[in-house]
């Protein structure tokens, strides 16, 4: 499972140049939170949150439009199926355990 932004519908969220919502000629940062069903570090794996920042802004991930009411913009089990479904590829990250299995 991933998220590709661009594969997702948002061909203008991150390149070279003002144009996009990420203006990868720039510094930017990039966190990644990964969010457990009872907000542990011991708890197990339910959601990988992506947001960027750049130039003082919080930029949230960008959605998965593609995908319509099954998009968002984050990494869930339910994302990665709708995913797989779209595009007809095997649902390997299910069968390997999903999120759950991931930590």
């Amino acid at each position: 499972c991933d998220f590709n932004p661009f594969r997702l519908g948002e061909q203008s969220f991150y390149g070279v140049g003002p144009d996009f919502d990420i203006d990868t000629s720039r510094p930017l940062t990039v966190v990644t939170q990964f969010v457990t069903t009872n907000g542990t570090d011991a708890g197990d794996l339910f959601e990988v949150k992506r947001f960027y920042m750049q130039d003082g802004k919080v930029i949230p991930n960008s959605e998965a439009s593609v995908l319509g009411s099954s998009g968002g913009n984050s990494v869930t089990d339910d994302f990665c199926h709708a995913q797989k479904d779209k595009f007809g590829d095997p649902n390997d990250f299910a069968a390997k355990g999903g999120m759950k299995a991931m930590g």
